[in-house]
């Protein structure tokens, strides 16, 4: 009778631990469906609308920009200044996304390359990012055209292009800043001031980068259409501890939203409950980005700047501005070339033809596996390509939400994510073959094959994404793109063989036509796991023979 209970109780217990937690294989395909038309949804109804993902320098060529260091005592920058500016210029480059852009040091010149025709984005990456929070002094005044004077366009003889730039700083600064400490009559010489400012789109403005915070400035607006007299910062830009980009709920009008740190975090609500109604002005490399009247206190240590009504920010320029502010200023100031054109060394019929040679690989691939696995194979093409439109369609979208561009590294590490997604295939089949030589059905043999060929594939899909991302951290340019796409692939291997591969092959077991040894591929392992059946029963039957006869 004990016997008997406990065949029972195992029964029992079997039978709540097998059926009732297998889950349905039309589930996991269903999910991975709504994930592919989530991202086909997101592709064709929003941004571009397009189905071209951005390709980097070396498949459509680029612009680049070069840097020409400015230092406030005409001496030549020393090497570690150089060092620092080109890490947060390469800072500001990721934070865009992987974008295949190139940040090199040329002598005393830093060389920026971007995808596209487009150098703007080249000259916001250079950009000293000097930010100062300044109370305005009185009303700004719309700025008139001046004339440019010919003593700007040329240095006088015998002068050198450094001495010219020192000299140049010490001459705006004397014109447009003050002490802190200065008179009644100081300060109207500086609002006398403004009406001789040029604030024409192009001037060079030597005090970029090199103004006094802790005195007085006559400053341009970004959009040049004003001139404001600034008193001293208030609030250095380096004690921004976050920027981003965002949408204004009210007005839908694009702005940068900052976080203070430190003292600045405790000292811009006080600041604010006490100069309610006058007007503080965010100051960047000397240009006023946006001077807005304080209605209330502003707690929170946290703030916003918007690109005003004459000159609005962009979704572009938003983002631009949130990333230079993020990793902060560049110890030097720059002066920028006019944008270069840099041809692609690729180039788009090269891609063509290297995508036809990868469509004549997955050919071939189709081909060995359909020889060796028959409608195993069938799947393992189904499997590739739903990863296959997978990971197109997320590039497409990284494209546009981060700026990630499609390089020839690129391409590489996506080649061999595909190659280890195929491998997981293998993997798996060979444990199920495994499984029948040890005299199972391929029905029976196809839950245990992958209890034991999913442990190998996370393991290696693990062991992938580590050196994936210690790659994209350690290293720069188009290294981190391999490394970027590697990682990609490999988790979207992981999801391609648990969503899809895996239901497919529950449902061709469980398929009277597919289960068949000549139509999956798998008659040699069931003729041998049939051999070994019969071998199996043939032992047990003389055993029990012998048995009776003793």
């Amino acid at each position: 009778m004990t016997t008997t209970r406990r065949a029972g109780t195992d029964t029992r217990r079997a039978k709540r631990s097998g059926p009732s937690r297998e889950i349905p294989p039309w589930q996991p395909l269903a999910v991975f469906l709504a994930l592919l038309a989530v991202v086909y949804g997101l592709i064709f109804f929003t941004g571009a609308k397009t189905l071209e993902p951005k390709l980097g320098i070396d498949l459509q060529g680029g612009t680049r920009v070069t840097l020409t260091a400015r230092t406030e005592n005409g001496q030549q920058p020393s090497r570690e200044q150089l060092d620092r500016a080109k890490q947060i210029i390469e800072q500001r480059v990721n934070g865009l996304g992987v974008g295949g852009s190139e940040v090199v040091i040329n002598g005393d010149n830093l060389v920026i390359t971007v995808p596209g025709k487009d150098g703007s984005q080249a000259r916001t990456l250079g950009q000293t990012a000097r930010l100062y929070v300044r109370p305005v002094i009185g009303e700004p005044q719309l700025a008139r055209p001046q004339a440019p004077k010919p003593e700007d366009q040329a240095p006088p003889p015998g002068q050198t292009q450094s001495e010219q730039v020192q000299q140049a700083i010490a001459e705006q600064r004397k014109l447009r800043q003050a002490p802190a400490n200065a008179d009644q009559q100081t300060i109207a010489r500086l609002q006398a001031q403004m009406a001789q400012m040029n604030c024409a789109e192009g001037t060079s403005d030597p005090l970029m980068g090199n103004d006094l915070p802790d005195q007085y400035l006559v400053a341009c607006s970004q959009d040049g259409s004003q001139v404001y007299l600034l008193g001293p910062e208030i609030i250095d830009g380096r004690d921004i501890k976050e920027a981003s980009a965002e949408t204004d709920s009210q007005t839908g009008e694009w702005i940068v939203s900052l976080t203070f740190k430190g003292d600045a975090a405790s000292f811009w609500p006080q600041y604010t409950a006490s100069h309610v109604g006058t007007a503080t002005a965010f100051t960047l490399d000397t240009r006023v980005v946006s001077a807005p009247v304080i209605n209330q206190a502003i707690p929170g240590g946290s703030t916003r700047i918007s690109g005003g009504s004459a000159d609005p920010f962009t979704e572009a320029s938003a983002g631009d501005l949130a990333n230079v502010l993020k990793y902060g200023s560049l110890p030097l100031s720059f002066d920028a070339s006019n944008a270069e054109t840099v041809s692609a060394t690729l180039g788009l019929s090269s891609l063509r033809a290297g995508l036809l040679a990868g469509a004549i690989g997955l050919l071939a691939v189709l081909i060995y596996a359909l020889a060796y696995y028959r409608m195993l194979g069938i799947l393992t093409f189904a499997s590739l390509v739903l990863a296959g439109l997978m990971v197109y369609g997320i590039m497409v979208l990284l494209g546009r939400w981060i700026g990630f561009t499609l390089d020839l590294a690129g391409i590489a590490g996506l080649i061999i994510g595909i190659g280890m997604t195929a491998d997981s295939f293998v993997v798996y089949f060979e444990r199920i073959k495994d499984e029948m030589r040890e005299g199972r059905s391929f029905r029976s043999a196809v839950p245990r094959g992958w209890a034991s060929a999913r442990r190998t594939i996370w393991s290696g899909n693990a062991v992938s994404f580590i050196a994936a991302a210690v790659i994209y951290i350690l290293a720069v340019g188009e290294v981190r793109g391999f490394a970027f796409t590697l990682g990609l692939t490999t988790i979207l291997d992981v999801v391609v063989v648990f969503l899809v591969t895996h239901p497919l092959v529950v449902y061709a077991s469980r398929s009277t036509f597919l289960s068949r040894p000549s139509v999956n591929g798998l008659g040699a392992v069931a003729e041998v796991a049939r051999q070994r059946r019969v071998a199996t029963r043939a032992t047990t039957t003389t055993g029990l023979a012998k048995g009776s006869a003793q």
